[in-house]
């Protein structure tokens, strides 16, 4: 069973790709509550892009916004460069260390992938450099499916809303809201506030 955790988490190979594809359908409702709380992107991150799905969704809603996404996966990198050609500017990367700029996003996205950050603490710290002040950090996720990452593996701390919460707070990270977009998905937009810790 680890061996699906560790693909859906960082897809390779002819299953990876697969499993790229199945995550771009099952993921779809989250997708479009994603794009509901999108307001007019002008810079725009993507972290877990997987097959590029949700991205392709928000260049053809918003086609000024300038489109960004990072992945852990070379599999999914390729991929996603196929659908996207030349609408996104994609990397291969985690998201606790990125050679982003202070402050260049205005908005920063993921969905279905906060539980396989290897750490959520150094992850949120990095959004929180990375996006301008008072920009948003939108957050969807499977409630059922964090739970059974987190089970299977202790590194996994963004596994329910409480802990969502409490880590977004604890990064100085205000949650705007929070909703249901299907069952036992949700979506959180979270707030990156001015002041910035030292």
């Amino acid at each position: 069973m680890s061996y699906f955790i560790r693909q859906f988490g960082d897809p390779e190979g002819i299953t990876g790709r697969m499993l790229g594809k199945l995550m771009s359908l099952s993921n779809r409702k989250m997708h479009r509550a994603v794009l509901k709380e999108l307001c007019s992107p002008v810079t725009l991150l993507e972290i877990g892009f997987g097959a590029g799905s949700q991205l392709e969704m928000i260049s053809k809603r918003y086609p000024g916004t300038t489109l960004y996404g990072i992945d852990i996966s070379k599999d999914m990198l390729c991929c996603a460069k196929k659908r996207l050609e030349t609408r996104a500017v994609l990397s291969s990367g985690r998201i606790e260390k990125t050679d982003y700029p202070d402050g260049f996003f205005d908005t920063v996205i993921t969905t279905d992938t906060c539980y396989f950050w290897t750490d959520a603490v150094k992850a949120l710290n990095e959004i929180k450099r990375i996006t301008k002040p008072g920009g948003r950090l939108i957050i969807a996720y499977n409630l059922l499916y964090a739970a059974f990452v987190h089970r299977t593996n202790s590194d996994c701390k963004m596994y329910n809303d409480a802990a969502i919460i409490k880590l977004c707070e604890n990064a100085d990270m205000k949650v705007l809201s929070q909703r249901s977009c299907g069952f036992k998905q949700k979506v959180f937009v979270i707030s990156i506030q001015k002041e910035q810790r030292e």
